[in-house]
């Protein structure tokens, strides 16, 4: 296995151009181990949940690392009009996946039935594109860190309640490079 520098993994990204394909973007990320000395600047931890914490951003894509504590799942989630590949760092993460289907469109409610539950471990990737690709992911047995890209980086998506209510929520993050303590 080789280490690289998130400059490296932000370096192969940029390669990619403006329009990523997430078959490449999930090639760049294949086997993918970063060294923690680099990847140390991004990493904050908040008990009982996952942090978002911003790498980089332009207008084809974002880097994001998530840090999860133990047990510290997502809210059931698409992916707007943005296609995401993770990589695991470090730890075990489960993905849930689910159907979704609209019978009285639009009317912010929907059917959400789980389909299939996975669980990655170190150096595995997920792919997820836009907003039929609607999942939950969580820490499985411990601190888990993961690598996001978006491309194109996601601003807003659409958050599930398991009863099939929906909400559109904004993305933020927790540290954004120069706020990192």
């Amino acid at each position: 296995m080789t280490l690289h520098g998130i400059d490296d993994l932000l370096g192969a990204l940029r390669e990619l151009g403006g329009v990523m394909q997430p078959v490449r973007v999930a090639e760049a990320l294949r086997g993918v181990r970063i060294d923690e000395r680099t990847l140390a600047p991004y990493l904050t931890w908040a008990p009982g949940r996952y942090t978002r914490n911003l790498v980089a951003r332009d207008e084809a894509f974002e880097l994001i690392a998530i840090c999860w504590e133990a047990d510290a799942r997502s809210a059931i989630h698409d992916h707007a009009d943005s296609d995401c590949a993770f990589v695991l760092q470090h730890g075990a993460i489960t993905c849930e996946n689910f159907r979704i289907a609209w019978p009285d469109a639009p009317a912010g409610r929907c059917e959400l039935k789980r389909t299939t539950t996975r669980t990655l471990r170190e150096g595995e990737i997920d792919m997820r594109s836009g907003h039929l690709s609607v999942h939950r992911v969580g820490a499985e047995g411990g601190r888990a860190i993961t690598l996001h890209v978006y491309a194109k980086p996601i601003d807003t998506c659409l958050n599930f309640d398991e009863d099939g209510t929906t909400r559109s929520v904004n993305a933020r993050y927790d540290t954004v490079p120069g706020s990192v303590s």
